[in-house]
């Protein structure tokens, strides 16, 4: 098979799934995926249903042709060929499945092997799926048409005045106001000029002491009877 000696692909095996065939016999399902390298090409995949004596058959060829030609790494290891009586049993199944992933994955990825008769044998018979292109959407463009530019205004700073400063405050602008008009009033001004003043007082019950003060009538000069002649 040619997909399987081209250089431009990528290929991978799994194993996803064991089941029993009518005839008696376990049978394994080999998935090979492809993926070509070149975008434009689809990835596929090609299924294969084997017996696990055929399986083993390809392995014991190509782990001989790798020891012949004395390749260097080592060739995957296999699990040692069971009685009769076990070939139904779970556990040697999953171990075979696992073992046979790792085996065709190891053979694929070098050339001498995916190249030999023996390989191009096995896979020749399979059934090719397509697998669905991945769908991208295409981009569309964005019509631009002319906007106001959009201003923001930063938040200024809310200023919240409780009730009880709110009255503080009035309280304080009353007094100055009181104390202002006190100021200002006429009156302090009126009594300060009253306290300036003195005033004679009568006292009815008077001090001896007191009361001798000068009686005498101020002495009218006489009159010059020279004066009162002449005249």
């Amino acid at each position: 098979m040619a997909t399987l000696v081209k250089d431009d692909e990528l290929r991978s095996f799994d194993v996803p799934e064991v089941t029993r065939h009518a005839g008696g016999y376990t049978i394994y399902k080999i998935v090979l995926q492809v993926t070509p390298k070149e975008i434009t090409e689809n990835s596929y995949q090609i299924i294969y249903w084997k017996r696990y004596s055929d399986i083993r058959k390809l392995y014991d060829t190509l782990h001989r042709y790798h020891q012949a030609i004395y390749r260097p790494g080592k060739f995957p290891d296999f699990p040692e060929k069971s009685s009769y009586m076990e070939r139904f049993n779970p556990a040697v199944i999953e171990e075979r499945r696992v073992a046979t992933k790792k085996f065709l994955n190891y053979a694929v990825e070098h050339l001498y092997l995916r190249t030999h008769d023996a390989y191009i044998n096995f896979f020749q018979k399979g059934e090719k799926l397509l697998l669905p292109d991945v769908t991208v959407d295409t981009l569309q463009p964005e019509s631009i048409s002319p906007k106001e530019p959009n201003i923001s205004l930063p938040d200024l700073p809310t200023t919240v005045q409780s009730t009880s400063t709110d009255e503080k405050h009035d309280e304080l602008l009353f007094n100055v106001d009181e104390q202002d008009a006190i100021l200002n009033h006429p009156l302090p001004k009126i009594l300060d000029d009253l306290n300036d003043l003195t005033f004679d007082q009568h006292d009815p019950n008077p001090d001896p002491s007191d009361l001798h003060t000068s009686t005498e009538t101020p002495s009218i000069p006489p009159l010059n009877s020279d004066t009162n002649e002449s005249s």
